[in-house]
């Protein structure tokens, strides 16, 4: 994990659940690194929070009393915007996850999760990663597929070679300067091919992006 040596990582965990967040702070308490500062049972609570100290990371969970965690999540955008924002939940749903990466989460897990990836998900967020697990990519893939399929005989997106090049690097998280190195090219020209190919498939983001990719095969 690149992160400043000393530096803990500032937690703010959220659930209408008092075993669960209980459970939860109690659990990362133990990781080495990590500080839960602080946790919250409304969406309410948190923006309180929020107002009276700084965090890093907040674990947010979706359906809870007086404020939602959607509704939450745009707030941090809109008011604290460094705040990493890992959606933990039981909803599973298409479009509330699509809904989420749309909002601009930084991750989104199911609380069926291990120990080790809510740990993982932590620490690439605070990399400047995203991550969704598993399951959440599944369902978005399977999601998107549908929707290409039915929009197939309408329209058709044509990639080049060296726009097919820029997307599979994205895949594998290199960064444009990165992307610009490994294909001998300025770091100007890898940005317009990347505004070229967010025109072409419609991606709103680097998600949407790759989801487009998975379903219309341009990846391994």
């Amino acid at each position: 994990m690149t992160r400043t040596a000393g530096k803990e990582t500032r937690l703010l965990i959220a659930d209408d659940h008092r075993v669960l967040l209980d459970g939860l702070s109690s659990l990362l308490s133990t990781e080495p690194g990590f500080r839960v500062m602080s946790t919250a049972e409304t969406g309410k609570q948190v923006i309180e929070s929020l107002e009276q100290e700084k965090y890093d990371v907040c674990l947010l969970d979706i359906s809870m009393p007086e404020m939602d965690g959607i509704e939450t999540a745009r707030w941090i955008r809109s008011n604290r915007p460094t705040v990493k924002i890992i959606i933990l939940t039981t909803h599973d749903e298409e479009e509330i996850i699509t809904e989420m990466i749309q909002v601009g989460v930084n991750g989104y897990l199911l609380k069926s999760s291990t120990r080790q990836e809510l740990v993982t998900a932590i620490q690439r967020v605070m990399e400047g990663k995203l991550h969704f697990s598993d399951q959440v990519n599944e369902t978005l893939l399977k999601g998107y597929a549908t929707s290409m399929e039915k929009k197939a005989s309408r329209e058709q997106v044509h990639l080049t070679v060296r726009e097919l090049e820029i997307v599979q690097l994205l895949a594998r998280e290199y960064t444009n300067e990165k992307i610009a190195r490994e294909l001998n090219i300025s770091f100007r020209t890898v940005e317009t091919h990347r505004k070229n190919i967010m025109q072409k498939t419609k991606a709103r983001n680097l998600a949407g992006l790759l989801k487009f990719a998975y379903s219309n095969r341009m990846l391994p």
